[in-house]
């Protein structure tokens, strides 16, 4: 069967496009869930009609995730974990841990959007991508530190010598 997506779907497509699925997959998940509707001629006029305004819609969402890009690049994320004697951490940073970094910083993104090959365990320096659409993506750079003390006063004093320099 072939359907037409009314929305972005990670899966299969972008909002307006025709997909080929199979019946049960379209009548059971997709068609009640609104993501798309059967491939017909009413439906495809209307797809017509509304092919203007997908682009338009299309275009300020790529500018926006190139403006937030712009953002997103300069930005090391310093995150601070609590680390056992052999230096591996308690716990791990997930995609989750990302995002709320992020968010005090007044950068708020999808933790979907997070792409990493698995959560990270020790102490360093890292990159992380992050899409934010769909040909549009960034990498950021994630500093994990002990929460020590002593380690989280040296950071600060680190960074505000280093807006004091700036």
């Amino acid at each position: 069967m072939e359907v037409i997506l009314k929305r972005d779907f990670i899966s299969l497509g972008y909002e307006g496009d025709i997909c080929k699925v199979k019946d049960g997959y379209a009548r059971n998940y997709l068609i009640p869930r609104n993501i798309a509707v059967v491939k017909n001629a009413a439906n495809l006029r209307t797809l017509a009609q509304m092919q203007k305004s997908l682009e338009k819609k299309r275009a300020k969402r790529k500018m926006e995730a190139e403006i937030l890009k712009g953002k997103i690049v300069d930005i090391t994320v310093v995150i601070p974990m609590k680390v056992a004697e052999n230096g591996k951490l308690y716990g791990s940073v997930s995609q989750q841990t990302i995002v709320d970094a992020l968010k005090e910083k007044e950068i708020d993104i999808n933790k979907r959007d997070v792409h990493m090959e698995k959560h990270i365990k020790e102490l360093g320096d890292f990159e992380v991508e992050i899409k934010l659409y769909h040909s549009v993506n960034a990498n950021i750079k994630i500093k994990v530190v002990n929460v020590d003390e002593n380690a989280a006063a040296e950071e600060v004093k680190e960074e505000n010598t280093a807006a004091v320099e700036a």
